[in-house]
């Protein structure tokens, strides 16, 4: 009997789907709508769970980078998971992932901050103490990343984990 191969496109290691990610970020750049938002945060979603989290394709190096994030970069990756598998699966519907979701809301796009007034409507994310822009979280996605796959040569963790918390929402 023939042993069917897996039925993959050419992408085969960390580095190319990170690169595919760049380019899901170019797109999103140029509209800022949901279709390309859907895009980066399905991508990003399965870089981090799938490629580097599970071992797949990822270096220790980088494997020992992903799982060593800070809390804070690993809430976003968390929230980005979470509007991937509930859009993806139109709710989520696990009684444990409802339990421990973080994602508080998903905005319609709208205008409501700096980057969304001088680049347009864009969705924000609201999750644990952040409110943040798809502009600003997916700068930040492509940060982390840099850093979990190339290492030191790329912004630090720290440096990204500082711009993170100006996201953090004062309290009332």
């Amino acid at each position: 009997m023939h042993k069917k191969s897996s039925p993959r496109l050419p992408l085969h290691t960390v580095e190319q789907l990170f690169e595919k990610l760049k380019y899901d970020e170019s797109r999103l750049e140029q509209s800022w709508s949901v279709y390309d938002t859907f895009n980066f945060v399905v991508t990003a979603h399965h870089l981090y769970i799938d490629w580097l989290q599970g071992k797949r394709g990822a270096t220790a190096e980088q494997a020992h980078r992903a799982h060593n994030l800070s809390s804070e970069a690993k809430a976003l990756f968390k929230a980005v998971t979470e509007v991937s598998n509930g859009t993806k699966h139109w709710e989520l519907t696990d009684p444990k992932k409802k339990e421990s979701q973080i994602i508080d809301e998903v905005t319609p796009p709208c205008i409501d901050d700096y980057e969304s007034y001088c680049f347009g409507e864009m969705v924000h994310f609201r999750f644990n103490d952040y409110y943040i822009s798809i502009f600003a979280a997916s700068a930040l996605i492509i940060g982390y990343f840099e850093w979990m796959i190339f290492g030191k040569d790329k912004p630090t963790a720290d440096e990204l984990d500082d711009a993170l918390a100006s996201f953090k929402i004062a309290p009332t």
